[in-house]
């Protein structure tokens, strides 16, 4: 079955979809001329403008994105593949100079995820764009928001609600390059990007994100809120809620009405981790008021220092929840990832350094239990079919495997701080973060670095990241204490 789209209202066509899935049709809006979609991502974002209007009563988005794309492959490309929630619709797309593009656009399940469903576009281009050109296409779309928990992200609830609500990438809240691939969209070219957005939502809703904000402007009887960004982004969230707003220098905290005194513990425990981190791994290359954004619990946290912080509520309700904070600030002292699709062994790196951040700070001081449970917790995860016995953290990103990143890399590097101290440590990462921050850098430049401080790192990081044999020597009954007391004799 097939609707073609002929400038129908954006409500009528989520309808008209709804219609089709629950009669049991195969879905399918198709504009006329459209190419077929191609089977890897060669498009990567470098801005994004975006204007949007949330609507409570009818629990809606509906706006604009547009979005400009560099053709970051070898070949020419006529295909622009863009991925949507599933419950969004687009009924209109433009280029640059405002003239419309010919589009197909169908509901699907990605082909490696069978759990995941999108509205996944595909453009077709006024001319094929040369490799390293960039084209700007502005999509026009409206529907309902819906989160992805069904896939096993079950951080990702998104929904519009008066009383928070967040759009993201995560559930496709807007168009993102993507094709109906998990491998070949986490093996696409990304890069940081500009942003402008303009969100217009009923008096009352504080809409935050990272950025420069200006007042925000009545718009009859809404009001609209206009960000930019200072610098370029990795990625984009926008937080909306009925927000209080801290300042302090170095820091803005939005945060809900019931968690004040909260949101000051936070302030505090920023500017102490964020003096930390410094002194640790040396400073950021630039400086920017960091932006905070109290989330309800159960949405996931995340963090840039351009984009913002996504903080679960709990950190402001408990001081020792504030590892989640400290996790979350760590990832300031990242590099952007030379490998794609990244082995993610900088989450590892976060969850060390939570809990080494809440020893200094908050006087906590149970290593042993928390190596205890990370490997038990570690080997449950590792069961058939989990292949830890045959594939090393580095290509964690490759196998599809980054979850066990977490835990796999919190070892290593509690390991390489153990046999190295503190002093070693810092330098070996320190020396690495400051060389690449500007740019980016590998997992293999990351192994060299902590390899070149001595026989008992560079034992470590073959054990752990080069090669799995961490596993045999965990399931042969060898603590991970047993381990380190090795590593110390060489």
């Amino acid at each position: 079955m097939r609707i073609t789209i002929t400038g129908t209202p954006a409500g009528t066509l989520v309808r008209s979809l709804l219609l089709v899935a629950l009669s049991g049709g195969a879905a399918s809006l198709v504009g006329q001329g459209a190419a077929p979609p191609p089977a890897s991502v060669p498009f990567q974002l470098t801005r994004m403008a975006l204007d949007l209007r949330v609507d409570y009563d009818s629990a809606t988005i509906a706006g604009t994105a547009a979005l400009t794309l560099r053709n970051a492959s070898a070949r020419p490309v006529d295909a622009v593949p863009l991925l949507l929630g599933r419950l969004l619709v687009v009924s209109d797309v433009r280029d640059g100079a405002g003239r419309a593009l010919p589009f197909r656009q169908r509901f699907a399940l990605f082909t490696d995820e069978p759990a995941r469903q999108v509205n996944a576009i595909t453009v077709r281009a006024p001319h094929a764009v040369a490799p390293g050109d960039s084209i700007t296409i502005a999509v026009r779309y409206a529907g309902t928001l819906v989160g992805y928990a069904e896939t096993g992200s079950l951080y990702i609830r998104d929904h519009v609600d008066s009383a928070f609500t967040i759009l993201r990438e995560d559930a496709y809240a807007f168009p993102v390059a993507g094709v109906l691939s998990a491998r070949a969209d986490r093996a696409a070219p990304r890069g940081l990007f500009a942003f402008t957005a303009r969100i217009t939502v009923p008096p009352g809703e504080v809409v935050a994100m990272g950025g420069t904000g200006a007042p925000p402007e009545p718009r009859g009887a809404l009001v609209t809120w206009s960000y930019r960004s200072e610098a370029p982004v990795p990625f984009l969230n926008i937080a909306i809620a009925p927000y209080r707003v801290m300042d302090a220098p170095g820091s803005r905290i939005y945060h809900f009405a019931a968690d004040t005194a909260g949101a000051r513990m936070v302030q505090r425990a920023i500017a102490d981790a964020m003096a930390n981190y410094a002194a640790w791994f040396g400073p950021l290359a630039h400086g920017a008021t960091l932006t905070v954004m109290e989330i309800p619990e159960g949405f996931g946290s995340q963090a840039s220092l351009a984009a913002g912080i996504l903080q679960s509520a709990d950190a402001f309700q408990d001081r020792a929840e504030l590892r989640q904070l400290y996790h979350e600030l760590s990832h300031l002292w990242n590099v952007a990832d030379a490998d794609r699709p990244s082995p993610r062994w900088n989450e590892g790196l976060a969850s060390f350094l939570q809990y080494r951040m809440a020893a200094t700070l908050d006087g906590w001081n149970d290593w042993d239990g928390a190596v205890v449970r990370r490997t038990a917790s570690l080997e449950r995860a590792c069961a058939p079919p989990a292949r830890c016995d045959s594939v090393p953290m580095a290509r964690y990103g490759a196998a599809g495997m980054t979850d066990l990143s977490y835990g796999t890399g919190m070892l290593m590097f509690y390991a390489l701080f153990e046999v190295l101290g503190a002093e070693r440590f810092d330098r070996a990462y320190g020396g690495f973060f400051q060389a690449r921050q500007s740019t980016e850098g590998s997992t293999a430049e990351l192994a060299a670095a902590f390899r070149a401080a001595g026989p008992a790192s560079a034992a470590v990081i073959d054990d752990w990241l080069l090669t799995p044999r961490w596993y045999a020597r965990l399931r042969s009954g060898e603590s991970v204490a047993q381990m380190i007391a090795g590593y110390r004799t060489r």
